[in-house]
């Protein structure tokens, strides 16, 4: 063979083989039924996927099907291994990634969902549905929420445990001041969802954020009356106006064997800390009536500031205590 064409064609089948690309794949799972076969489904599945991501798809297929949905791998050219962001939750701990207990719900809040989701990271979505999460869950349909590439701000799944009913709060009241806590994080609340089992119950935090935050729930008092619960509520509340990181909600709970718990709950670490004073009372009343002088004990630190005091009984015991509210000093 002439050497010419010989290197001609070894260049030639150099070039080709470095402009291909390598080839991966990509698991999409429980996407909703929406043609009569999920290998049909799986051609429209593929040619979404290319259209997204600008790659060229060179195999859809059908690899399991459930009651509400159907499992796809599609296999991909490509330079590098394709990144993306979704709320498909690898890791969720303790908390529901489910959020509906109707798919109808879950349909009707996807695209206010979606924008959310496009606002926060900047990408485009490539594929949005609702999918049965196969739990034994109160609310099992989740949405999922898929984009090519790699935001610095991530889909996060965090929580709390709600210990007693809330009282006199609605929900829009602790959704507006989780909103606006996770916002001093620089992060996005998109969803709070509710879960009760008795004797408690658990809050679902879905967010977009640069970091794992840590929410928190602690009762911190125990009075016997509502009234007296309200009455703590509101000083509370006007110990944080200037507050660098405040309780994103302050509220009563219970009946809880006749007694009522102020509840507080804090994004990451708290700007306050509380104690439980040494002295104790036979009663709340008692308590109430000392408390300016048990107050007094605690005030004059070179560190710390008193922002107050409330009545609680003792969790361990029947005499009733002051629990003493303090921040650090500026």
């Amino acid at each position: 063979m002439n050497k010419n064409i010989f290197l001609s064609i070894f260049v030639c089948l150099v070039i080709t083989r470095f402009s291909l690309g390598d080839v991966f794949s990509y698991t999409l799972e429980g996407y909703p039924k929406e043609e009569r076969s999920c290998y049909l489904q799986s051609k429209t599945i593929g040619e979404l996927f290319q259209s997204a991501t600008n790659t060229k798809v060179l195999h859809a297929e059908c690899v399991k099907e459930t009651e509400t949905g159907f499992d796809f791998v599609i296999e991909y050219e490509s330079g590098a291994k394709l990144d993306f962001t979704s709320t498909d939750y690898r890791f969720g701990g303790v908390y529901q990634k489910g959020r509906y207990e109707k798919v109808k719900d879950c349909i009707d809040n996807l695209p206010a969902q979606s924008q959310i989701f496009e606002k926060a990271t900047g990408l485009k979505t490539m594929f949005s549905y609702c999918a049965h999460s196969g739990l034994s869950s109160g609310k099992p349909w989740e949405i999922i929420i898929t984009a090519p590439g790699k935001s610095s701000i991530q889909p996060e799944l965090g929580g709390f445990m709600v210990f007693t009913k809330p009282q006199k709060v609605t929900f829009s009241e602790i959704f507006s001041g989780l909103e606006t806590a996770l916002s001093r994080h620089g992060s996005i609340l998109a969803d709070l969802v509710f879960s009760s089992s008795f004797p408690m119950g658990e809050a679902s935090v879905h967010y977009f954020s640069k970091e794992h935050l840590n929410f928190s729930l602690d009762h911190v008092t125990k009075v016997p009356k509502i009234e007296n619960c309200l009455a703590q509520v509101e000083e509370a509340k006007s110990w944080f106006k200037s507050s660098s990181n405040p309780p994103f909600t302050i509220y009563c709970g219970g009946p809880q064997f006749g007694e009522f718990e102020l509840n507080m709950g804090v994004v990451e670490r708290a700007s306050f800390t509380y104690q439980n004073s040494i002295e104790k009372f036979k009663t709340f009343d008692e308590c109430e009536e000392h408390k300016t002088e048990v107050l007094s004990h605690y005030t004059g630190s070179s560190l710390k500031q008193t922002l107050g005091g409330l009545c609680s009984r003792d969790f361990e015991e029947k005499s009733y205590i002051v629990v003493i509210f303090r921040q650090a000093k500026q």
